[in-house]
């Protein structure tokens, strides 16, 4: 009998929940939404995390959304680099403001 290892329970727990991302952003917009506020929830719960979910977030996202989607319809394109550093820079500045810092 093989001792079950903390490392290899958690490794297991982060190739799922990495596998169900890789397929939430397959997902319809509405349906990422709804996955985005359980989650912040479920750390609010956990962590005591505030959810930073607000409606002025929620514009911002859908304009992210909006600026992707006309530079990919004129044959821009971005990598998940790009558009990772502009979502967490964008975010960034946005919880600063809200912080007023």
């Amino acid at each position: 009998m093989h001792p079950i290892s903390i490392r290899g329970i958690l490794d297991d727990m982060n190739k799922k929940l990495e596998s169900i991302i890789d397929r939430v952003l397959t997902w319809p917009e509405e349906a990422q939404d709804e996955a985005l506020r359980a989650l912040t929830a479920i750390e609010e719960s956990h962590l005591g995390v505030q959810p930073i979910i607000d409606e002025e977030h929620d514009r911002k996202l859908a304009a992210l959304r909006e600026t992707i989607n006309r530079s990919l319809e004129r044959g821009g394109s971005f990598t998940d680099e790009e558009v990772e550093t502009s979502i967490s820079t964008r975010l960034d500045a946005w919880q600063r403001g809200r912080k007023g810092k």
